[in-house]
């Protein structure tokens, strides 16, 4: 291996032995406290890998791992990323003393899980991505069993995970029984001729959809997000999920071309349904989190519509969704973590009544996050809708368009209700807040974040443009 070889692999390597380094700080004499240890150093190694990053030169790795300018810009957001949730899971009073060495590592093979994903080039580097991204989600989901649900949550992920799994194994078979290879630029030189190619696409896109929650594999998404602890609902509905994504855009947009187009219909369809599900299901939730989670399947069914204008301008839009989709979902759980209970989450939304006005704060995040999701300038979520609903109108597709903007519509109704309850008048029951500094800067940053990118979105979607 080359020397050019080694310096691609260092993220990877820094995040692997950074892993089994923080577990093993679990066998030191108990009588020894190494929880600060441990996270302080969890924190060091994922900064230490994004810094790795920038060394990497555009190249293939031994036609298993390409290291380009968009693998590169979402490794190093999944790495702040993780950084992030781990601040969040510190202060967490639900899990507080339960966040420990093995917590901690498991979040780092999580990410390692997700850099592997977006910078897979050939579909058993993706799988073996995909699934040590998901091995660590079910413990995670699982955490302090004693909690409500966690057994539940972590075992329903665990079986739908497995189903994925079975989904994109079978459309790796098929395409390397077709076509002899599994490297994605072979593929993609191949012809729409190849119709079992087109079949085992398909496969893989199922599996996709479940790791996605796109209907109709969505039926595992608000379980979780109710079941898990608020900074792991965040790393599942942000950073994680826009993992798949990339690989999906990479997958279709960069590689396959041919094969993207012969989807175009299903992923039309996949959108509309998508959209119109997630939103209807949202719309009488009564819970927090569901309600959220609802949401979330709505907003990938917006990715779709870009997805499916099969265009540059398309591919483009996703890439920037994706982006501010995170940021939004990061800081909306963020501010439902800061708001948790010494022993859970609130659950009903009317357990957040007038706490908006209580710690003006988060109430001014919890509204940007919020205008956010409706896609109301001068919020990242108007630019992103913009691109994205702009997008399928120039391909022609102009019903789908006017389908996603009547759903965008549909959606203000569920958003204006969580911000009523929010700033409604004030709940006669006072809870003690204990809100920390790290969550707080999580909260303020990724609102600032999320207003940079609505007001001057130009210089991310120039970069976009190189990728």
């Amino acid at each position: 291996m080359h020397s050019a070889d080694l310096i691609s692999l260092a993220p990877f390597i820094v995040l692997i032995l950074g892993g089994l380094t923080v577990l093993a700080l679990g066998i030191w004499p108990q009588h020894v406290s190494t929880r600060t240890l441990a996270t302080v150093s969890a924190m060091f190694l994922l900064l230490g890998a994004a810094t790795t990053v920038l060394w990497e030169t555009p190249q293939t790795v031994n036609n298993m791992l390409i290291i380009d300018n968009l693998g590169r810009l979402f490794a190093q957001f999944f790495m702040f990323g993780a950084v992030a949730i781990i601040i969040l899971s510190f202060n967490y009073a639900p899990t507080k003393n339960e966040v420990r060495e093995e917590y901690l590592s498991l979040i780092l093979f999580a990410t390692l899980g997700m850099t592997l994903l977006v910078t897979s080039h050939n579909l058993v580097t993706a799988f073996v991505g995909l699934e040590i991204l998901a091995v660590p989600l079910f413990a995670l989901v699982a955490w302090k069993p004693t909690r409500s649900g966690a057994i539940e949550g972590g075992v329903k992920y665990a079986i739908l995970a497995g189903f994925a799994a079975a989904f994109f194994l079978y459309g790796i078979t098929i395409a390397y029984a077709s076509t002899g290879t599994l490297n994605l630029a072979a593929l993609g030189s191949i012809t729409t001729d190849n119709y079992l190619l087109i079949v085992a696409a398909t496969l893989i896109l199922v599996g996709v959809g479940f790791k996605l929650a796109l209907v109709p594999f969505h039926m595992w998404a608000p379980d979780i997000y109710q079941a898990a602890p608020a900074p792991i609902t965040a790393l599942f509905a942000s950073i994680a999920k826009v993992a798949v994504l990339v690989f999906l855009i990479r997958l279709l947009c960069l590689q396959l071309q041919n094969i993207w187009e012969a989807l175009l219909p299903l992923l039309g369809i996949l959108a509309v349904v998508t959209m119109i599900v997630g939103n209807l299901l949202a719309l009488y939730q009564q819970n927090l989190k569901r309600l959220l989670a609802y949401s979330s399947i709505a907003h990938l069914g917006y990715i779709l519509v870009a997805l499916s204008a099969g265009n540059s301008l398309g591919r483009d839009a996703a890439i920037y969704y994706a982006l501010t989709y995170a940021l939004m979902n990061l800081c909306i759980f963020a501010v439902v973590a800061a708001f948790s209970r010494p022993d859970q989450d609130r659950q009903n939304l009317e357990e957040y009544r007038g706490l908006g006005r209580r710690h003006p704060t988060l109430g001014i995040a919890i509204g940007i996050c919020l205008l956010a999701l409706a896609g109301l300038p001068p919020t990242a979520g108007f630019i992103a809708k913009l691109l994205a609903f702009g997008a399928a109108i120039k391909a022609g597709y102009l019903i789908l368009a006017v389908i996603a903007v009547i759903n965008t519509a549909l959606s203000f109704y569920y958003y204006l209700r969580i911000l009523i309850v929010f700033y409604g008048e004030k709940s006669t029951k006072q809870d003690v807040i204990h809100l920390s500094q790290g969550t707080l800067s999580i909260v303020i940053i990724s609102s600032l974040l999320i207003i940079g990118l609505g007001i001057f979105p130009g210089w991310i979607l120039d970069l976009i443009e190189t990728l």
